[in-house]
């Protein structure tokens, strides 16, 4: 479905890859999450194929774009000034922004920052702040935060090569269902592409984007969103619990949220049918 990608200039000088496929009055913009890129949504890129257009760009170092110029220029901020010239590039005004996991804080971010660009937000199975406090665990979260802190920036690189190596050994598949990182609905073949992606990966673009993200809050601005929001969360989710989820849906305006009681946070994989049709059913009330 995707073409080769095109390419913008960040405002740090790195070169971000973007995708734009079909045409519409509506405009879909896919935010990827940390260490991914555009493979999880395919199945929500099929769906709406031919009915509006639909944009998907990676993140600095990550899939096709460029590792960063400058590693201050990591911050959500930053992935949020990056978002905007997508849309600039692609000569769209105003867009419906769809984030996974990392991606829910930029387009919050986003939102901040550009409000007359946002058009609707869908924050899936990400939260909006500090992600490492959430890992597993707050106790666990904290202690892999300070772990990532010290070992990531100098050995990212490192890292990811072994990271790489342990997801494409024969077990792995198993071994992340077992542990419950992703579900048993889930087979080898459709996570392949993410097991894949780590050995694409800029390893200091890497880091730097994971320690800005626990820096990062949008909570502050939570209850001033006015747009349409729809949050789709999974009860079985480990790196973003649905708690975090259910706050945003207190909090903003007349938010919806899908809740699937057993999504993992692989859940755009695991049930794209149902959170395609509760997409599609939120757009048609925009």
């Amino acid at each position: 479905m995707l073409s080769e990608p095109e390419f913008l200039v960040s405002r740090d000088g790195t070169s971000i890859a973007y995708w734009r496929m079909g045409e519409g009055d509506t405009a879909l913009l896919y935010t990827n999450g940390f260490a991914t890129s555009h493979f999880y949504w395919w199945e929500i890129f099929k769906r709406f194929d031919g009915r509006m257009a639909q944009i998907t760009w990676d993140l600095k170092g990550h899939g096709r774009s460029g590792p960063a110029h400058d590693l201050k220029a990591c911050t959500i901020p930053d992935s949020a000034d990056d978002l905007v010239r997508v849309l600039d590039a692609c000569g769209v005004e105003k867009a419906v922004l769809l984030g996974f996991s990392l991606g829910s804080q930029i387009i919050l971010e986003t939102y901040r920052l550009f409000p007359d660009r946002v058009a609707a937000l869908v924050p899936v199975l990400g939260t909006y702040e500090r992600p490492f406090d959430q890992l597993f665990h707050p106790k666990i979260g904290q202690v892999a935060y300070s772990v990532f802190g010290k070992l990531a920036p100098p050995a990212a690189d490192t890292w990811l090569k072994l990271t790489h190596h342990a997801l494409t050994s024969p077990y792995a598949h198993q071994m992340s269902q077992f542990s419950g990182m992703i579900g048993s609905n889930i087979n080898k073949a459709t996570m392949a592409p993410f097991y894949e992606h780590f050995e694409d990966i800029d390893g200091p673009t890497w880091a730097a984007m994971g320690l800005a993200c626990q820096e990062h809050s949008a909570k502050d601005m939570l209850p001033t969103i006015d747009v349409p929001t729809l949050i789709v969360a999974g009860g079985r989710d480990v790196f973003t619990p649905s708690r975090m989820s259910m706050h945003m849906e207190r909090v903003i305006p007349d938010a919806k949220m899908l809740f699937l009681p057993n999504a993992t946070h692989a859940g755009l994989m695991e049930y794209p049918g149902l959170i395609g049709e509760a997409i599609d059913k939120f757009l048609e009330n925009l």
